[in-house]
């Protein structure tokens, strides 16, 4: 019990990688549910004219989203988890520069569609960054949650 109070006490920046991750759930959830439930309507407004994969995008969403919401509840967030978080949002980051960069290749993509997936890179890029920083402060952490 004591050496989990003297972990606990060193973690830094605890209550702003939590506000992080809630305001990152709460975000993807809403985005998450709005891809599965009006893939045509996105497809549409945006030139991704391929539903089903937004759809499944949406269902990929809401999975990570019980993964953040499930981090957070934790009593000691485990930098590790964090880390992962953070690659994962790197990763949409990367693949919306691409879906960006191939526009016309596959498919063309409305301006309204660009700066949409530009502003929700933008946002996921910040999540990752403060996540990133997170892992970065306490790392020596990582056999905390042993």
């Amino acid at each position: 019990m004591n050496q989990t109070h003297r972990v606990e006490k060193s973690v830094r920046g605890d209550k702003f990688i939590r506000y992080t991750l809630w305001a990152n759930g709460l975000s993807t959830g809403v985005f998450g549910v709005i891809l599965i439930l009006f893939p045509h309507f996105v497809a549409n407004l945006t030139g991704l004219d391929r539903s089903s994969a937004l759809a499944e995008t949406g269902i990929f969403l809401v999975i990570f989203v019980a993964f953040v919401f499930g981090t957070v509840k934790m009593k000691l967030i485990p930098p590790l988890y964090v880390l992962i978080l953070s690659v994962v949002d790197f990763l949409w980051v990367i693949g919306s520069i691409f879906l960006i960069a191939k526009d016309g290749t596959w498919f063309t993509m409305t301006l309204l569609g660009i700066w949409l997936v530009g502003l929700v890179a933008f946002v996921v890029g910040v999540f990752a960054v403060c996540e990133l920083s997170y892992w970065w402060i306490n790392r020596s952490l990582k056999r905390a949650s042993d």
